[in-house]
C-alpha cells in the first residue's frame, strides 16, 4: 500500500486478509508503520489511527459569524483568600449553622460593595448557584460581571443572567412553556420590570385564567406605580383569582386610585362596622372572606383597613384602638412597607412577622425592649433581620448567657450565626467555655455560631 492510509482502508485489509492484500508499511498522518510481519504493520497502523480518530480530529470549517467576545471587566480580582472561601461556600465545603448559602450571599455582597470580581474560573459555580438560588439572582449576575452574563448566553439554564436582545425575549415568550415564560417574566421584572409588563399585556387575551393569575402575580418583584392602570384593568378580570391577585398588588400601592377609594370607605370606620359592600367595593376587592375569630362586618372592617393608605391614620391612634382595627393596620403596614407603622405596632404588640419587616436597628430595638427571654422572644429573635450592631450583638450574647437563655440559644440558632457581628466572637467563645460537658446540643450550637462568625470575619477583612 502507498500514500496515506486511511481508517477504511485498514478496516478492508482486516477483512479481506494480509494474505490477499499485500503490507510492507502503512502511513497514519505523518508517521510511517513497519513492524515484524504484515498483521503486526495493520495493529500498529489501527491503534495509531484509532488514537487520531478519538483525539486527532479536525472539526469541519466554521461557516458561521463568531459571536463577539465579553467586554472588558476593569474590576481587581479578590484576593486568593477570599478566592478560596468563594470555592469552599459554592461546593459546601465548610459546614456552618444555617448552611453555607448564607455566608455565600455575604461574599457577594461584599465583593459587589468592593467593586472587586471572583477569578474567571468561579463564574460557572456562581451561575449555577444562582439557578439553584433564585433569590440570589439579581446579586449573582452583578458579581460575575460581563463574563458571566456572556457565557449565560449560550447556557439556556442560565438564561436568567443573559443579555437577551428584546426581539429574542418576544420569541421565548411566545413560545416557551408556561413554566419557561414564568421564569422569563421573574427575571424580566427584576432588570426591565415595564417591559415584562407589557410581555404580559401583549398575550393577556389571549390566555387561560390560571396564566393570567400567575403572571399577574409576577409583578410584586419591582412594583411600582407604572403597574397601576393594568392592574385597575384586571380588577374587571372575567375571573375572581385574577381579581384578586391584583387587589393584592394594589394593596402596596398606597398612592394608587383604588387607595383612595378605600380611605374614603375607611371614614368614621374606627368607630363602627361598615354596611354590606356594593358592588363597588366588590370590584375593589372587598370579599366575603372571614377573618379567624371574626364576624363578617369586623372583617370586611380588616380589609379595608389593609388596603388604606396610613397617612390616613395618625400612630399615636394605636393604644386606643381595637383589635380588628390593629389586625387591619398591620397588614397595612407589611404590605406598604411603612417603617414608621411597623416600628409602632410592634412597640405596641411585636410579633415575628413585624419584626421581620423592621430594617436591623429598629428590629434590635423593639428586642433590647423585651424583658423575658422566652420562646415568645426567641420566635423575636429568629425573625429579626441582620447585620446586627455590634453593641446589640455582644449584648445580647452576654444576655442569652447570664440567664442561660438555652431554649432562646435553640431557636435563634440560625438567625444568630447570619447576623451577629463579628466582634461578638469572643463573647461566644467565653460562654462556650462555661457549658458543662453534658449540654452537648447548647455546646453544639455554639461551636457552629463561634465556626460562622470567624468565617464572616474572615470575608469581611478580604474586602477592606
Amino acid at each position: 500500500m502507498s500514500g496515506a492510509t486511511t481508517w477504511d482502508d485498514l478496516l478492508g485489509t482486516a477483512l479481506v486478509g494480509t494474505t490477499r492484500r499485500a503490507v510492507d508499511q502503512l502511513t497514519i498522518g505523518t508517521e510511517t508503520i513497519h513492524a515484524d510481519s504484515a498483521e503486526a504493520t495493520v495493529l500498529a497502523a489501527a491503534a495509531l489511527a484509532s488514537g487520531y480518530r478519538r483525539a486527532g480530529w479536525t472539526p469541519p470549517t466554521w461557516r458561521g459569524t463568531p459571536a463577539p467576545p465579553a467586554g472588558p471587566d476593569g474590576r481587581p480580582e479578590c484576593t486568593p483568600a477570599a478566592t478560596q472561601l468563594l470555592e469552599l461556600l459554592l461546593n459546601r465545603g465548610i459546614r456552618v449553622e444555617g448552611g453555607p448559602e448564607l455566608l455565600a450571599v455575604q461574599w457577594l455582597n461584599l465583593a459587589k460593595n468592593a467593586g472587586r470580581r471572583p477569578p474567571y474560573r468561579l463564574i460557572v459555580d456562581l451561575l449555577r448557584f444562582g439557578t439553584v438560588n433564585a433569590a440570589t439572582r439579581a446579586l449573582v449576575r452583578d458579581v460575575v460581571g460581563p463574563r458571566g452574563v456572556w457565557l449565560a448566553q449560550h447556557n439556556p439554564s442560565w438564561s436568567w443572567a443573559a443579555a437577551v436582545p428584546p426581539q429574542d425575549v418576544v420569541e421565548r415568550f411566545a413560545t416557551g412553556t408556561r413554566v419557561e415564560r414564568l421564569g422569563l417574566l421573574t427575571d424580566l421584572r427584576a432588570t426591565e420590570p415595564d417591559f415584562a409588563r407589557t410581555l404580559i399585556e401583549d398575550t393577556w387575551a389571549d390566555e387561560q385564567a390560571a396564566t393570567r393569575a400567575s403572571f399577574l402575580d409576577t409583578l410584586h418583584a419591582g412594583l411600582s406605580a407604572n403597574d397601576e392602570p393594568f392592574l385597575e384593568r384586571a380588577l374587571d378580570d372575567r375571573a375572581a383569582t385574577v381579581r384578586a391577585v391584583a387587589a393584592t398588588l394594589l394593596d402596596r400601592l398606597p398612592g394608587s386610585a383604588r387607595a383612595r377609594r378605600m380611605a374614603e370607605r375607611a371614614k368614621n370606620l374606627l368607630t363602627e362596622l361598615p354596611d354590606e359592600p356594593d358592588q363597588e367595593a366588590r370590584r375593589d376587592g372587598i370579599t366575603d372572606h372571614r377573618e379567624p375569630g371574626y364576624g363578617r362586618a369586623a372583617s370586611w372592617l380588616i380589609q379595608i383597613l389593609a388596603a388604606t393608605p396610613l397617612s390616613t391614620w395618625d400612630t399615636g391612634q394605636i393604644p386606643k384602638a381595637e383589635r380588628e382595627v390593629i389586625i387591619g393596620w398591620t397588614k397595612a403596614a407589611l404590605r406598604q412597607r411603612n417603617q414608621e407603622w411597623l416600628t409602632a405596632l410592634a412597640r405596641h404588640q411585636p410579633s415575628p412577622e413585624l419584626v421581620a419587616a423592621l430594617n436591623p436597628r429598629a428590629a434590635t430595638d423593639i428586642l433590647d425592649q423585651q424583658k423575658k427571654l422566652d420562646a415568645r422572644f426567641g420566635g423575636l429573635l429568629a425573625a429579626a433581620p441582620g447585620p446586627w450592631p455590634a453593641k446589640f450583638s455582644v449584648e445580647i450574647v452576654n444576655r442569652l448567657r447570664a440567664h442561660k437563655a438555652n431554649n432562646v440559644l435553640q431557636l435563634a440558632a440560625t438567625a444568630l450565626a447570619e447576623h451577629l457581628d463579628p466582634q461578638a466572637l469572643a463573647a461566644v467563645e467565653a460562654w462556650l467555655l462555661t457549658v458543662a460537658p453534658d449540654e452537648k446540643a447548647t455546646r453544639r450550637v455554639l461551636r457552629g455560631i463561634a465556626h460562622a462568625l470567624t468565617i464572616r470575619a474572615t470575608i469581611k477583612q478580604e474586602f477592606t
